[in-house]
């Protein structure tokens, strides 16, 4: 045999190695993959109310604003406090509220956060009890993701699981799996899990990384059984092999 016939059977040799390889590696990483049905970005958030009912005579701040925890919020004129206060009913300085020297109760912030929702607006009457604004506290944002697994998939699922996040621009992002809330329908496990990033900071991405923007989240099971160890093989004779190759 020439060595030119040589040379041609080598190639062929190692081109067959490395379709073989790359086939059995991509079959392994499909397997060990599993793409959300459905995830969005969220945040955890405060609501913020009045034990008095009243009549809202100052409110100054708007949707989308930054406040810091004692930031006022919502400005109140209540009747029903300032006799509780003339008879010394209430302490006139709690977490979430202050009251001034006139009767006016200011409801503030508990937290850093942003405003997200205002639910009364200057000149409106709210009664006791009433949610006047929501806040979305600081540096929470996660991804709430969806998934069906197979038995044998929730079984590879381990704690702190890398998971791939993409926008809908195609960043891409890591993250990792923290809690996980399992209900079993139809013989699959319907899987909740909440994934944590440090490339989850408002804003970034142009905007996009925002509570409510829908992401994919593909997550990655432990690798075992015989096509990994086969592809872990085959990935370590190609690579050695590559190393070996003259030029």
């Amino acid at each position: 045999m020439t060595a030119a016939a040589v040379l041609r059977l080598l190639t062929g040799l190692l081109a067959v190695l490395l379709a073989v390889a790359a086939l059995t590696v991509h079959l392994d990483r499909s397997q060990a993959q599993v793409a959300s049905r459905e995830a969005s970005i969220k945040t955890l958030t405060y609501d913020v109310g009045t034990s008095y009912a009243g009549l809202v005579v100052e409110q100054p701040v708007a949707v989308g604003d930054h406040v810091a925890a004692g930031d006022p919020l919502v400005v109140i004129d209540s009747a029903a406090l300032r006799q509780d206060v003339a008879h010394g009913l209430v302490d006139p300085d709690t977490s979430a509220a202050t009251i001034d020297a006139s009767g006016l109760l200011t409801v503030t912030a508990t937290g850093d956060g942003i405003v997200a929702d205002l639910r009364s607006t200057t000149g409106t009457f709210v009664q006791a009890g009433t949610v006047l604004a929501t806040v979305e506290r600081t540096g929470t944002l996660y991804v709430s993701a969806q998934y069906e697994l197979t038995p044998e998939q929730y079984a590879r699922l381990e704690d702190s699981a890398e998971v791939a996040l993409a926008l809908p621009d195609g960043t891409r992002l890591t993250g990792t799996v923290g809690d996980v809330s399992v209900q079993s329908t139809g013989g699959a496990a319907q899987a909740v899990a909440t994934v944590t990033s440090a490339g989850l900071v408002r804003g970034a991405a142009d905007g996009l990384v925002a509570p409510g923007t829908p992401v994919t989240a593909t997550l990655h099971l432990r690798r075992d059984g015989v096509v990994s160890t086969m592809a872990d093989r085959l990935t370590v004779a190609v690579d050695s092999l590559l190393d070996r190759w003259p030029g």
